[in-house]
């Protein structure tokens, strides 16, 4: 029984040392994906606009098509 004890709390302080080791880190994580996010962010509005871009185009060609068929 005591032999038991024994790895479960090796198997506990293990345990302690990893939670310990990840909340240490856990801020570099976070902020190492701040920069990451403001130009996924960035991309996403010029993506947008160039959509925009593309159906403005779109929404042209379509009147001109409608004006030539009349």
């Amino acid at each position: 029984m005591m032999e038991f004890l024994g790895g479960l709390s090796v198997i506990w302080v293990l345990f302690l040392l990893i939670l310990g080791l990840l909340w240490f880190l856990l801020p570099f994580a976070v902020f190492g994906t701040k920069d990451r996010l403001r130009d996924l962010i960035e991309e996403n509005r010029r993506t947008n606009q160039e959509l925009a871009a593309i159906r403005k185009q779109l929404a042209e060609l379509q009147q001109q098509m409608s004006n030539n068929a009349e």
